[in-house]
């Protein structure tokens, strides 16, 4: 490999290159011209002369591209190196072809024009006074008889000198004219190219910016023209759309998007039709990628141009579907701060009589000797009554929900604690076997210790209620990486998994199960899975629940491993106003 160093820039070399190249097929094409004329005459010495001449140009043109090549000269003296060599064999030319009277004079127009045109005004002007020098020299020597010339015939007399001065003079102005216009011409072609390029830099910056602009929007972007082309799809509008990178979308009519698209072409199409844009709004669509119906906020605008015709339409979208999660969580609070308000008002109303009937029926059941069907009934109001204080009790505990204590706490130990106590309890079923899987090194979280137990206590019974018949359950402790919330990316997090093998959940009450009195059971209340929800909420973390396909459930409980502090919510502070209790 050629490791020189660069003689020459790019730009350098073209314009060398070039000059090159012209000034081989003009010398040709004038010593050839030359020649012919010399050959007609006979002249052989001339036509001798001439080709010698060629060869020297060949030899000297040979000589300033390995000079180039080299780069032992720089690149202003190989072109002046250039012209003063055109001038010297335009002189031979001359004196080949009839002295100072040949019209092959005018040729040093050519060398002014390369001077002015690659050194502007003052190469043009340096480049003719050489031109006029050379000229008046040669023709001094000539009219002084000092240099015979080659073509004698061609010649005028001696004696009439005031002709060739006339003629010098003429030479003079016409070889400086040459120069100074050729100067001027390259200066302001310079001039304007540099404006072009300053142009054309501008312009290449503002497309960078826009494109730069476009593909980082986190909106999507469709621009389509006035004949419903799409002419831009942003990355943005791929992915909410779920369109592959490798599907082409730019060039496509409007109509090839309708098989995927229907809903969004429509749009596109009425304001194309309309002229009218079309103001911010919602429409559904299916994304092709995994056939899930979007939400999709969309506005579409008119493109003018400067003239006030239309050119175009673009259309901005983005994807509702968290902003439809925000409503739902926003309506869920003002569901709970309702709830809030009707469980004080059911404690502060029912617990009193409440508590007068329990006492009042406990101290009839031990006056009274009853039995049989009467026995029966005392029996069932006190068990009712005590039900009605559990439901009176849950009401209270979800609405007091209290803001967590925040400690370091070790899961798994946390978690054995639990199922240890739940298996001696009354309310665990004996054919139901427990089973848990820890990871080791697990990190220690910060939570509410009694909160988190809590936790863990009604996603048991909620299992165990589920496999009345007996069955497996399977806790899983293990580390994990996820995004808990939109706002924040993924996260450090640990994981625990409730799985049992009992009866599914219809995939209908899936989204509901965690919405306060929702309840699939026939006696349950719909409040322990809302109230352990609200307490994973508290600890910044998600509550999950899927159904696998063979056929289990699985709750999953994520808790972030970072303490990030737990903010208030609303529908916290509208209920610990009414709970007061």
């Amino acid at each position: 490999m050629n490791f020189r160093a660069r003689a020459f820039s790019l730009e350098e070399e073209g314009k060398l290159r070039k000059l090159t190249t012209i000034r081989m097929v003009v010398a040709t094409l004038v010593v050839g011209a030359a020649i012919m004329v010399l050959q007609h005459d006979d002249n052989i010495m001339s036509v001798v002369s001439l080709y010698g001449l060629l060869g020297v140009h060949f030899i000297s043109t040979g000589i300033v591209c390995l000079g180039f090549r080299v780069g032992f000269m720089s690149f202003e003296k190989l072109l002046w190196t250039e012209i003063l060599t055109d001038i010297f064999v335009l002189a031979l030319i001359i004196h080949c072809m009839g002295g100072a009277n040949s019209y092959f004079t005018i040729l040093y127009v050519l060398p002014i024009l390369v001077g002015g045109i690659y050194f502007q005004l003052s190469g043009g002007l340096v480049t003719a006074l050489l031109a006029t020098s050379v000229y008046i020299v040669y023709s001094s020597l000539e009219l002084s008889g000092k240099l015979p010339s080659a073509a004698d015939g061609m010649m005028v007399a001696q004696q009439d000198i005031y002709r060739p001065l006339l003629k010098g003079y003429i030479h003079m102005v016409v070889f400086i004219l040459a120069g100074v216009m050729s100067g001027f011409v390259s200066r302001h072609i310079q001039s304007k190219g540099k404006e072009l390029a300053d142009r054309e830099k501008e312009l290449r910056h503002m497309r960078l910016s826009t494109d730069s602009i476009i593909h980082n929007m986190s909106s999507g972007l469709i621009v389509a023209d006035m004949e419903k082309r799409v002419l831009t799809v942003n990355p943005a509008a791929r992915s909410i759309l779920g369109v592959s990178i490798g599907e082409k979308l730019e060039g496509k009519t409007i109509a090839d998007l309708r098989s995927k698209l229907p809903a969004l072409a429509d749009e596109l199409e009425r304001v194309i039709e309309s002229r009218k844009p079309r103001r911010r709004g919602e429409i559904a669509i299916v994304r092709g990628e995994d056939g899930a119906t979007l939400p999709l906020g969309l506005s579409i605008s008119i493109l003018m141009e400067r003239d006030g015709l239309s050119s175009g339409v673009i259309a901005l979208f983005q994807d509702l579907t968290e902003v439809r999660r925000m409503r739902e969580k926003i309506r869920q609070a003002d569901k709970m701060a309702a709830i809030g308000r009707l469980s004080a008002s059911i404690a502060h109303e029912v617990r009193a009589p409440l508590a007068s009937i329990c006492g009042s029926i406990e101290m009839l059941k031990g006056e009274l000797d009853l039995s049989g069907e009467n026995r029966e009934l005392m029996e069932l109001i006190l068990k009712e009554s005590d039900r009605l204080d559990n439901i009176i009790s849950d009401f209270l505990e979800f609405a007091r929900m209290k803001r967590p204590n925040f400690s370091s706490i070790d899961v798994g130990k946390c978690l054995n604690e639990v199922l240890s106590l739940l298996k001696h309890s009354s309310a665990m079923n004996d054919e139901v076997e427990i089973n848990v899987d820890c990871e080791k090194g697990l990190e220690r979280i910060p939570a509410d210790d009694e909160q988190i137990r809590q936790v863990f206590v009604n996603l048991v019974n909620n299992a165990v209620e589920a496999m009345n018949e007996g069955g497996m359950m399977t806790v899983r402790i293990s580390s994990a990486r996820e995004q808990l919330d939109v706002e924040n990316g993924t996260q450090d997090c640990v994981r625990i998994d409730f799985e049992n093998n009992g009866q599914p959940i219809p995939e209908e009450a899936l989204p509901h199960l965690f919405e306060p009195f929702f309840t699939t059971k026939t006696n349950g209340t719909g409040l322990g899975l809302a109230i352990a929800s609200r307490i994973v909420e508290s600890h910044n973390g998600i509550i999950r629940v899927e159904n696998t396909d063979d056929c289990r459930t699985v709750f999953s409980v994520l808790i972030p491993v970072l303490a990030s502090g737990a903010e208030e919510t609303e529908d916290e502070v509208l209920l610990e106003t009414f709970a007061c209790f």
